[in-house]
């Protein structure tokens, strides 16, 4: 189980790091952005449920 909260713990630093990316070079409207955004909470909520059971 370490390994998979470490494996998702990678992917929640690189898809908020390309979420602040994205904010910086104007694209704050587009799809991509959006969904980026959405897949970045919910690995966050993800990663906070499992480490509150484990």
């Amino acid at each position: 189980m370490k390994f998979f909260g470490i494996i998702l713990g990678i992917l929640v630093i690189l898809s908020w790091i390309f979420v602040i990316k994205e904010y910086q070079s104007g694209n704050k409207e587009k799809t991509k952005t959006k969904n980026m955004i959405l897949i970045a909470f919910l690995l966050t909520l993800i990663m906070t449920i499992m480490q509150l059971f484990y």
